[in-house]
């Protein structure tokens, strides 16, 4: 059993405990911890300046490329899709900014964009397999002789027929593809006429959580993209802009299911959209290559293609003046 003196010695020893530190901490401990406090706090303070200041200088750097990239583009793209008329596909989370963006790259190429769509969470929906595939088994009887077997394929091929088409039956594709409960397609701007092309707008990369705060739900399958796409692209030349950063970028699964369209990563970035109408215009001579900074990227930005230079025409000779007068060869006229 514990007495009195075995807690008293314990009360003691203590304040003794207290005692020394406080005389150590405010006698020969005080300057040096103090001093090393204070180095920390400075170093700290000078290390969050020049991060400050180096952010400060790659943002100028971004600014100065951006700028510099859209000068280029005003000599590189005139003329390089003069007759073409666009119609842009945008996935979800798209930004409206990079929209604005393509748009503007694709106006002064000499492209028109005669209408814009957006797709719906119901292409990826886990839950809406059998819903895709009977939906797609309705869709195929308006194409006739497609050998796609996929449901997302299908509804893919229906989409880029109903943008490149006219008539009844690309209006019913349409308006199969925007009618249901669970619409596949949303119109934004109503096409004004059939395109002749198609650019796919895919998200920038999403940041991902350190760790997750909450158990993981089944999510939508971004695979179901690629399906779409190809099926798009068996009825429409394409070209697909988004981001290959992530192993579920739109980008990074169609290089990775080496599917037959052109691709462009690094969405959001001036470069990505002046490439994405170069590559419209490389589609139009044959070539499905993919461009961009990233993994899977054949090179960095398409060929541009030669613009023709004007013939300077020949300046008219004077009344009165032989017109041969002005072009004597040389000798001639030293002779003598």
């Amino acid at each position: 059993m514990i007495d009195f003196r075995y807690h008293l010695v314990s009360l003691i020893s203590v304040f003794l405990a207290l005692a020394v530190g406080v005389v150590l901490g405010a006698g020969p401990l005080q300057n040096s911890l103090g001093t090393a406090l204070n180095d920390q706090v400075t170093q700290l303070r000078q290390d969050r300046q020049a991060m400050q200041t180096r952010l400060e200088t790659i943002d100028q750097a971004v600014n100065e490329r951006d700028s510099y990239i859209a000068q280029a583009a005003a000599a590189m793209l005139p003329g390089t899709l003069s007759g073409q008329k666009v119609a842009l596909v945008r996935l979800p989370e798209v930004d409206d900014q990079d929209v604005d963006s393509l748009s503007k790259q694709l106006g002064d190429a000499g492209a028109e964009v005669v209408g814009q769509v957006a797709l719906t969470t119901a292409w990826t929906d886990p839950g809406k397999d059998s819903y895709r595939s009977t939906y797609a088994g309705q869709l195929a009887a308006y194409l006739p002789g497609l050998s796609l077997s996929s449901g997302n394929s299908v509804l893919g091929a229906a989409l880029g027929k109903a943008l490149t088409s006219q008539g009844e039956e690309a209006s019913t594709l349409m308006d199969l593809l925007t009618a249901t409960k669970e619409p596949l397609v949303t119109v934004e701007t109503q096409p004004a006429s059939p395109a002749t092309m198609v650019v796919v707008l895919g998200p920038r990369a999403q940041e991902q959580p350190v760790a997750p705060t909450a158990p993981a739900t089944p999510g939508n399958d971004p695979g179901q993209w690629v399906l779409a796409v190809h099926g798009l692209s068996t009825k429409a030349p394409a070209v697909v802009l988004g981001e290959a950063a992530t192993p579920t970028g739109l980008v990074s699964l169609l290089r990775k299911e080496q599917t037959p369209v052109s691709t462009v990563d690094s969405v959001g970035q001036v470069s990505a959209s002046v490439s994405t109408a170069l590559a419209l215009a490389a589609v139009s001579r044959g070539s499905v290559q993919h461009y961009g900074f990233d993994k899977g990227a054949d090179s960095v930005m398409p060929e541009v293609p030669p613009v023709p230079v004007p013939l300077v025409p020949a300046v008219p000779a004077s009344p009165g003046e032989d017109p041969g007068a002005g072009t004597q060869p040389a000798d001639a006229q030293t002779e003598g």
